[in-house]
């Protein structure tokens, strides 16, 4: 698979351009007059004179790690300070579990980036009633953007974030180790437990888990049970109150299919950061992986040859609960500064974001679905895979209310907690989860 790298045609007529001002003549075969030379000598200097006056610096803020991201994340700068020399880019990455400290630091201390994500509707609320977030509902660009992605970035019918992409959370896997063993996509519990048996029994570890990462154990409990449990009104039902985990059966049982697999983890799940886990991956030592889409690009980075598929998790014995779960990735934002020229130059590059070329960049560098229209996803047959599930075995969270931080740490520590015992005690994991919600609320 090859990526796709916006800047060379830049690139190339930036080299021309040099090479024609520098020549390839000595001082003998200048022939100009002295009034040319006068002409090109003022030239000169008024170019240098613009180039010299003072940029607008802004800020843009991620926590994006993957290799083939970081590629966009390049393009897009060098791309867009070329045609606006006035305007420098300045870029912070920071990792995942501190970002949204990290950005409500900055913001408190004066320091806030023009350009920064949310991760979904709760955090678009919050910034938004803060007045954080620029309102961007007529910002040029937008209307390159696939309009049925655009809801889930809108506060009470106002757009403040633009999701770039719709990751899928699925099982990820090395198709060379499924072929050596002729493995078939399994559509039922029961089969994905029999291709576990067989990995063990040839070496292979069935799952890389990076649970020392709390966002790693996340995506196995997301994709066990969202598709099970995940109601419109599920989350919000949690953190008002209005259900509990004690009455939910559908909830236990999703539990407790996620637990069953523990046995295919590894001998250290808890010990497996991220890195490792792509790795694994990536070399067959372990053949699959519960996570996002991003993973594809991580894998990939770690061995180029490496042929990422991927599969929908089975939930029950019946194909049709293996369910594709689809979600609209972090909206990006513009800060709401009260600095003109530094607005100005953040709408500038916000709307650079926007276009069909950044689209194309950013799915082709980072194997990413992309919300831009019109991007063709066929140099990956992984992202195929996950546009392939017909619409009644899609899970799609488009504008859903997920946890806010404080609900989502307490829900996913417990969960954590109670998988490293032998035994998933899921009435005690339900009774932990309840105290904690209502102390919360109270």
């Amino acid at each position: 698979m090859k990526r796709r790298v916006m800047g060379i045609l830049l690139t190339v007529v930036l080299a021309a351009g040099l090479l024609t001002g520098c020549g390839s003549g000595g001082a003998e075969e200048n022939t100009g007059s002295a009034a040319d030379a006068q002409e090109t000598d003022a030239g000169q200097e008024k170019v240098k004179k613009e180039s010299s006056g003072k940029a607008v610096e802004i800020t843009w803020l991620h926590h994006f790690q993957e290799e083939g991201i970081k590629v966009w994340v390049d393009d897009m700068i060098q791309s867009f300070e070329a045609e606006n020399p006035d305007i420098h880019i300045n870029v912070e990455t920071v990792p995942y579990n501190t970002y949204d400290q990290t950005l409500k630091t900055k913001i408190a201390s004066d320091d806030a980036p023009m350009i920064f994500d949310l991760a979904g509707q709760v955090y678009y609320e919050e910034y938004a009633k803060a007045g954080h977030l620029y309102d961007v509902t007529d910002i040029k660009g937008l209307d390159h953007i696939d309009a049925s992605y655009l809801p889930d970035g809108q506060v009470e019918g106002r757009q403040y974030a633009v999701p770039l992409d719709v990751n899928g959370y699925a099982i990820f896997y090395n198709k060379a180790v499924f072929d050596k063993y002729q493995l078939k996509v399994p559509t039922t519990l029961t089969e994905l437990k029999e291709i576990c048996e067989v990995l063990t029994e040839n070496g292979v570890q069935p799952f890389a888990a990076p649970m020392q990462e709390l966002w790693g154990l996340q995506e196995y409990v997301d994709v066990a049970g969202f598709p099970v449990f995940g109601t419109p009104d599920w989350f919000t039902d949690k953190m008002n109150l209005t259900s509990h985990f004690a009455d939910d059966e559908e909830f236990k049982e999703a539990i407790k299919n996620y637990f069953s697999f523990k046995p295919y983890w590894g001998e250290d799940p808890f010990g497996t950061n991220w890195d490792t886990a792509q790795n694994m991956v990536a070399t067959g030592e372990a053949a699959m992986v519960a996570n996002g889409s991003w993973a594809i690009d991580g894998i990939i980075a770690k061995n180029p040859d490496c042929d990422v598929r991927v599969f929908a998790m089975p939930t029950t014995d019946d194909p049709s609960g293996a369910v594709m779960i689809l979600r609209p990735g972090n909206g990006i934002c513009l800060y709401n500064s009260t600095d003109t020229d530094k607005l100005e130059a953040g709408k500038k590059f916000y709307s650079w974001l926007l276009s069909k070329e950044s689209g194309e960049s950013y799915a082709t560098n980072g194997f990413k679905i992309s919300t831009a229209k019109g991007v063709d996803l066929s140099f990956s047959d992984g992202l195929m895979d996950i546009q392939s599930y017909p619409a009644e075995q899609v899970w799609n969270s488009s504008g859903l209310t997920l946890f806010s931080d404080e609900y989502y740490q307490i829900f996913y520590e417990t969960i954590l907690n109670y998988s490293m015992e032998n035994e998933m005690d899921v009435e005690g994991l339900c009774e932990s989860l309840d105290n904690d919600f209502a102390s919360i609320r109270n």
